[in-house]
């Protein structure tokens, strides 16, 4: 494997080019099914690679190619076996399970008296327990993907969550968390990859959101740790079920995931 990344790799562009180039998506329900990136997004990641005449497109056969060059340094960069498992596994979400969501939540919403809001603005508030609770919940109705960012996680309930739905192997499980220097948290870390979580380190991130089988959003104050989920601090958030925010947040995620900046810490 050639240790020179090809441009691009570790954005959306360079999912979008590897889609075409290496694993022979041609039409864009096809390169939107390889990549997961939401309808706008890629739409958005099209055009600019367009522009850039990093690709191609046939208005008659409705297929999109990738430029010579371009093309030959990602075929030589993923002709190792080895690169193709480095590589994101895919996750594919229908529409119907998506749906599902909403209906559960007002089942759900129906069930807990202390609640109180309409969905058909597709948005709602949630505080103290309450967002504990629901983010337990939420976890735990995961079908296909959980993904995670959080400035810290230590072992709490809330993180144990976690675990299960991680051995399971039709779930993917990612957290975007800050690097850590504390010994026990980075045991605890240990056990949650070795349940199969997925774990990256990135410097930058400050912010605390979950999304789980790109249907339910939430965008919080609240932390994996004992202090934020325990009652200690006040925590609220917003949780979302609008498919265009929700699926946003998820390739938002993605994008800081794969972004060179980020780090695999053993």
């Amino acid at each position: 494997m050639s240790e020179e990344k090809p441009k691009y790799l570790g954005s959306w562009k360079g999912r979008v080019i590897k889609s075409i180039a290496i694993d022979g998506a041609k039409s864009f329900n096809e390169i939107r099914e390889s990549t997961g990136l939401y309808y706008n997004t890629l739409k958005r990641v099209l055009a600019e690679l367009h522009t850039a005449n990093a690709i191609t497109y046939n208005d008659e056969t409705k297929i999109y190619r990738v430029e010579y060059n371009l093309y030959k340094e990602y075929e030589k960069y993923f002709q190792d076996e080895q690169a193709q498992r480095k590589a994101l596994t895919k996750v594919k979400i229908s529409k119907e399970a998506q749906e599902e969501f909403t209906r559960w939540i007002d089942n759900w919403k129906d069930n807990n008296d202390s609640v109180d809001f309409d969905l058909k603005h597709k948005h709602f508030y949630l505080e103290g327990s309450e967002l504990e609770e629901f983010t337990k919940y939420l976890i735990s109705k995961a079908t296909a993907e959980i993904l995670i960012v959080n400035y810290l996680i230590e072992r709490t309930h809330l993180a144990e969550n976690l675990r299960k739905p991680a051995q399971d192997e039709n779930i993917v499980v990612r957290i975007v968390i800050r690097p850590i220097d504390d010994d026990k948290k980075r045991e605890y870390h240990k056990l949650l990859k070795d349940s199969g979580v997925e774990v990256f380190y990135n410097e930058t991130v400050h912010a605390k959101l979950v999304v789980v089988d790109r249907a339910v959003a939430i965008v919080s104050s609240m932390n994996f740790t004992v202090f934020s989920t325990g009652g200690q601090s006040w925590e609220a958030g917003m949780v979302t079920i609008e498919p265009n925010i929700a699926n946003t947040v998820a390739d938002s995620i993605l994008n800081i995931i794969e972004v060179q900046e980020t780090v695999e810490m053993k």
